[in-house]
């Protein structure tokens, strides 16, 4: 009797669609806006003009950043004088609500742009070019989660030196690196802000309970000197 070979029973699929990783679906996001074709074009070369240091907004700076300059030792002594949280946006609730920090700029106009407190106008070089935030790694080339796009068209760089492939890969890459580490960290910022807030408060109660009585009627007078003063304070009459 010869033996039949035992036929593989066919894997039953099932209804529901896995779910793909993160990190595949921004892989394929990626992909997807390479198939356009519009980076292809895409060419750029630094001048050392300085120019996209100079009347720009604000900088945002990662999680990322903020460990690797502790680490180097620079953070606290050149960095941090320069930072400042301030909102990401007004535009929507998350905006308003996640407040990231961001290194503020010299001589600002009355539109927040200035000249970063790190670029040598007379040199035209950075002085932490060496380190720098990631935001400034992936100029002129950014991603918005979809798509690139240039920054600055009026970028002298742009549409000068050689293009290989490699090289503008390495730029997208970047770029999608840095807008990863920007939104994890405008996210991470949320619930930072509340354990924030709660630990001042509760440090500001235990050294008010702290204080002697006398103490206590020092700040409450200071309080209602304040308050008062805030309530003097009037509108000047318009003119007629």
């Amino acid at each position: 009797m010869t033996d039949k070979k035992a036929k593989a029973k066919p894997e039953k699929k099932s209804g529901k669609a896995k779910t793909k990783p993160k990190k595949k679906i921004e892989k394929e996001e990626v992909e997807k806006t390479e198939e356009k074709g519009k980076p292809s074009k895409f060419k750029f070369e630094c001048q050392k003009c300085g120019a996209c240091c100079q009347n720009r907004d604000p900088i945002p700076v990662t999680f990322i950043d903020l460990a690797r300059w502790t680490k180097q030792g620079s953070f606290m002594s050149i960095i941090l004088p320069h930072l400042e949280l301030r909102g990401i946006s007004e535009d929507d609730a998350l905006g308003q609500l996640a407040i990231v920090p961001y290194i503020k700029m010299k001589d600002e106009d009355e539109n927040g742009k200035g000249v970063c407190p790190f670029f040598d106008v007379e040199n035209k070089i950075c002085n932490i070019y060496f380190t720098l935030p990631s935001f400034c790694k992936t100029f002129p080339l950014y991603f918005s989660g979809e798509k690139y796009y240039v920054s600055d068209p009026t970028c002298p760089g742009i549409n000068q030196g050689e293009m290989t492939k490699e090289k503008l890969q390495e730029m997208r890459e970047t770029s999608v690196r840095d807008f990863n580490e920007r939104a994890d960290t405008t996210i991470a910022m949320i619930p930072l802000q509340g354990m924030f807030i709660r630990h001042f408060m509760k440090q500001s109660q235990e050294t008010v309970d702290k204080m002697s009585g006398e103490d206590k009627e020092k700040l409450d007078e200071l309080i209602k000197k304040t308050q008062d003063d805030k309530e003097d304070i009037t509108e000047p009459e318009p003119e007629k």
